[in-house]
């Protein structure tokens, strides 16, 4: 049944409402379910607040590989679709939290005819997390249609494998990712939407999967995902109260969610693909509300795209101060002039020299590629995932830009694209360069030292008697509680700093199968 889980602030600025819906969205046991709501409200499963406070949402940029096509170039670009206007980098939302493995939260995007076709550069989603008592590993997919998702054409379907695209991983505590999966541009690869046959609908749906939950436990149908141990989608309303809010709902028939099968009273019955629009809104009866599963806010998701392919930016190409015409940068190198940048103009020439062609020579970007780091890697694991930042970088003239983004170690290249790199590397030292170019070429280079150092594993056999089991629970109950210990343990099993229920419930988790805390 519904119930609201009170969450105390962890020091950030603005609440932040994570409320639960979708199809086995938040369904929980029998048990639970028979109770009511703190406002008198009678709850329906599938249907959970969750109150947040989140500081910031991180960032994790993710670079694909797309889909090979040619188009002639157009204007009007980029362009961003989204049907929300919440911010993607802190603010107020409501997390899905009942939303299970292999569902899908999907958003389409309907425009003129006249766009098509078109070339997905990125997509975005957030992903947050309440309250959490362990680190959490979300494993997720991407998924690009050319149309809806109900009778359109996948496209695109990139998974992550915690090396080239990495798993969502956020500490303990209340947290949010926003996950940026772009197209490295420089990629002859790219993705594209056709609109096949001038096909009415003129559309395109960005979907995210979660294909594995850090730990679902149970049948979704009746127990919701432990909201403390893992990770869920976002939408952007967060009014509570019985049959309120749906008027923020900006994009009903837009929004979607592909939800897994719990039958007839499952939210939506059966499963399968819904429209917000078609999910079960609250009902009042009698005085008593019971609470539907359809959510008051649009998806935290948006698309960037170009009606193929942007034009590159033109500008004053400039043969000494005496000859200039406007074109693009390759343009110009292939015509052995020097292009001043874009936006720049020849300007009216006066006494044989052109004003464009007379400005200062153009200065070499600087290269920032962030502070050293230590890394430390998970129990038993031979690397682990380093996130690297180059945005500090600049360049020191007026209406000039960086281009380009490049790491790599050595010889090796790990990323052309944006200025944020995430990688997973070895244990050990490495040593990365950060090369960066500005809209004439010129270049500049930075290097950051990282250490991935090995974590150690935990040891459940607290009593140590060789075997980990229902004893060395026991073992720490005891110990906790103030008895002996003679095998000397810590009893800050999961080293938050307290010896309590949560060591317990970590030690549960490391004998049934999961990771170290």
């Amino acid at each position: 049944m519904s119930r609201v889980l009170p969450v105390g602030r962890v020091g950030i600025a603005g609440l932040v409402l994570f409320s639960l819906a979708g199809s086995a969205l938040a369904q929980i046991s029998a048990p639970e379910a028979s109770a009511q709501m703190t406002d008198g409200s009678q709850g329906n499963p599938q249907h959970t607040p969750l109150l947040v406070d989140l500081p910031n949402v991180e960032t994790m940029r993710v670079t694909l590989h797309g889909r090979p096509r040619t188009y002639e170039q157009r204007d009007n670009c980029p362009v961003t679709s989204t049907h929300t206007n919440a911010s993607f980098d802190g603010g107020t939302y409501t997390a899905q939290g009942g939303f299970a493995q292999g569902e899908i939260a999907a958003a389409s995007y309907t425009l003129p005819s006249i766009y098509f076709p078109l070339k997905i550069t990125s997509a975005e989603f957030l992903i947050a997390q309440q309250g959490a008592v362990v680190t959490t590993t979300t494993q997720w997919s991407i998924l690009i249609w050319d149309g809806l998702p109900t009778e359109g054409n996948l496209v695109a379907e990139y998974s992550s494998d915690g090396s080239t695209l990495a798993h969502v991983v956020m500490g303990p505590g209340t947290r949010g990712t926003n996950v940026q999966v772009s197209v490295d541009s420089t990629d002859p690869d790219q993705i594209f939407i056709f609109n096949p046959n001038e096909t009415p609908t003129h559309t395109f749906t960005i979907g995210f999967r979660i294909d594995v939950h850090n730990s679902q436990t149970a049948n979704p149908c009746f127990t919701a995902p432990p909201s403390t141990r893992n990770a869920f989608p976002a939408t952007d309303n967060t009014t509570i109260g019985c049959g309120t809010g749906y008027g923020a709902l900006q994009a009903p028939t837009e929004n979607w969610l592909y939800a897994v099968n719990c039958g007839a009273n499952g939210c939506p019955p059966n499963g399968g693909w819904t429209r917000f629009s078609n999910l079960q809104a609250d009902q009042s009866l009698f005085g008593t509300c019971f609470t539907g599963c359809r959510p008051r806010g649009d998806w935290v998701m948006r698309a960037t795209w170009d009606p193929v392919d942007c034009p590159p930016p033109t500008g004053a190409c400039c043969f000494g101060t005496a000859g200039c015409f406007s074109t693009d940068l390759a343009t110009c190198n292939t015509s052995g002039g020097s292009w001043k940048g874009p936006g720049t103009t020849c300007g009216t020439p006066s006494g044989g020299v052109f004003p464009g062609c007379a400005g200062p020579v153009n200065r070499p970007p600087v290269a920032r590629a962030g502070d050293d780091q230590s890394v430390v890697a998970g129990p038993g694991q031979t690397g682990a995932t380093v996130v690297l930042d180059g945005s500090a970088s600049v360049d020191p003239d007026a209406g000039d830009t960086i281009a380009s983004y490049r790491w790599s170690e050595g010889t090796r290249v790990i990323q052309d694209g944006p200025a944020f790199c995430s990688t997973v590397l070895s244990l050990g030292q490495h040593t990365l360069t950060l090369t960066v170019t500005d809209s004439f070429g010129a270049t500049s280079t930075d290097a950051v030292n990282v250490v991935v150092i090995g974590g150690a594993a935990c040891d459940p056999d607290l009593n140590q008697d060789g075997n980990a089991d229902q004893a060395d629970l026991d073992y720490l109950i005891d110990v906790i509680a103030g008895g002996q210990n003679p095998t000397n343990i810590d009893p800050d099993f999961n080293r938050d700093g307290n010896a309590d229920q949560s060591d317990i419930d970590a030690l549960v988790n490391v004998i049934a199968g999961g990771t170290c805390p």
